[in-house]
């Protein structure tokens, strides 16, 4: 007969090997019309001393501003922006991951921060140390970099710049990040950056609606690789499991620790499988919001143009009903609730 209390043991030794901290995210000043929603759900008010989560995306109307921070980072998001916050897993470390889907933000982040968050807009990934910056994502998906100080590493799908203070770039959708300017030498009227971000679109929706797909595409394809990794690490971890219980049987105590310590490996591989998962499911919202919003301005649509945006449509609609729901909120609020004391003054 297996012993329960040396199954317990391992049991709670399983466990500690799979994370469950929740970063902490709280709104900090609020002016104006600002919203929130968690996923796809309804939306709401958003109010000082809230403490968002991963899924979470915000909007602020015309007029309208807020200020979030957490222990490491200060983030402003200004009028007419859709953010999101969520996480990922890279090389078994978890990252922090800021989404700028359109509109403009500005950014603090701490000197005594020690893991470096990440900022994503529809173009590039920013990492960030060190520093005051601000990032501008526009309607046809471009993104615009300014450093105050510090430096910024800005990445696309191959090209990496290094951004230093005074310095800043223009990138476009599509297209990797290759030269920088001073700020010094250019003022930027945000006001007409965004409405040539809108009238770059005109005349040109195939193009993009086409990017958008393969981009879609690419999403698809790395969400279907993570499930086939978790899957896989489900199973082994249940082999493991069973290998582990026959040699608890037969009180071989070191055999079996190893098994159990190999089930919560990949019980660990399987957890950051789905988180990855969320995250690549949070940033299509973004990109389908600008897929719609192209779409929708045409006034007379042409085949390819419908069948395009209708094979974007049809891999995203996949991905919200399978990953993108709202009946996690009531858990992961009661998780942030219990960690109101993270923060300390900035």
């Amino acid at each position: 007969m297996i012993k329960r209390g040396f199954i317990g043991c391992i049991i709670i030794f399983l466990f500690a090997l799979v994370p469950t901290g929740l970063f902490c995210i709280e709104v900090d000043w609020v002016s104006g019309n600002v919203t929130y929603s968690h996923l796809k759900g309804e939306w709401r008010d958003l109010d000082v001393g809230m403490n968002l989560v991963s899924g979470d995306i915000v909007k602020t109307g015309l007029g309208s501003e807020a200020t979030l921070r957490d222990e490491e980072i200060q983030m402003h998001i200004l009028e007419n922006s859709t953010f999101t916050i969520s996480e990922r897993y890279e090389n078994e470390e978890k990252k922090s991951s800021f989404m700028l889907f359109l509109g403009r933000m500005k950014f603090k982040l701490a000197g005594r921060s020690k893991k470096e968050p990440e900022i994503l807009t529809q173009t590039v990934s920013l990492t960030i140390r060190g520093t005051d910056f601000e990032v501008g994502s526009g309607y046809d998906g471009s993104t615009i970099v300014l450093i105050t100080e510090g430096s910024v590493a800005v990445t696309g799908n191959k090209n990496e710049l290094l951004l230093e203070k005074g310095e800043g770039t223009e990138v476009a959708f599509g297209e990797e990040p290759t030269e920088k300017f001073k700020v010094m030498t250019r003022v930027i009227e945000w006001d007409k950056w965004f409405d040539l971000s809108k009238e770059a679109v005109k005349g040109n929706e195939l193009i993009f609606l086409g990017r958008i797909q393969e981009r879609f595409k690419g999403i698809d394809a790395q969400i279907k690789s993570y499930e086939r990794i978790r899957a896989d690490s489900l199973k082994e971890k249940e082999e493991y499991l069973k290998k582990r219980d026959e040699l608890v049987a037969e009180d071989k105590t070191d055999e079996a620790i190893e098994y159990s310590r190999k089930a919560g490996a990949k019980s660990k591989l399987a957890f950051h499988s789905i988180v990855n998962i969320r995250f690549l499911a949070l940033s299509s919202i973004g990109l389908f919001d600008m897929a719609e919003r192209i779409y929708s301005g045409i006034e007379r649509p042409v085949k390819e143009q419908t069948d395009t945006y209708e094979g974007i449509e049809k891999i995203y609609k996949e991905i919200e009903k399978k990953y993108i729901w709202e009946g996690d909120r009531e858990r992961l609020e009661q998780r942030a609730e219990k960690k109101k004391g993270c923060l300390k003054p900035y």
